[in-house]
């Protein structure tokens, strides 16, 4: 991140919701697409988040994670080591709102590792 790449960076820098410093060595991971046929509730998802944080750990400097999401999933991420930093937030072109949510690259890992 901080590279004016994507519409969250600019979100981040206009509402100035995160720090500068926790901006740096920072990813934003964007959407888990998941086939009907394969879905099988929050174990997967916690699977999926698992596996990705992992290989970003070991091949990145990356100590901090971003996503921009609705506010339901935003509770559901919860659960893997998120937190919510704001809800209700506009992004131009879209027609509802969302959550930003920020984890701890240590933290996810912990948490989505857990059983």
């Amino acid at each position: 991140m901080h590279m004016g790449l994507t519409s969250l960076e600019k979100l981040l820098a206009q509402k100035q919701l995160i720090e500068l410093p926790i901006r740096q060595n920072s990813w934003e991971i964007g959407r888990l697409v998941l086939n009907p046929d394969y879905r099988s509730g929050p174990d997967l998802v916690k699977k999926c988040i698992s596996l990705g944080v992992s290989y970003l750990a070991q091949h990145t400097d990356g100590r901090n994670l971003f996503a921009s999401c609705t506010p339901v999933l935003s509770r559901l991420y919860r659960r893997f080591g998120f937190s919510t930093i704001a809800n209700n937030l506009r992004v131009d072109g879209a027609d509802e709102s969302y959550a930003l949510i920020h984890g701890h690259v240590t933290d996810i890992l912990r948490s989505s590792a857990s059983q």
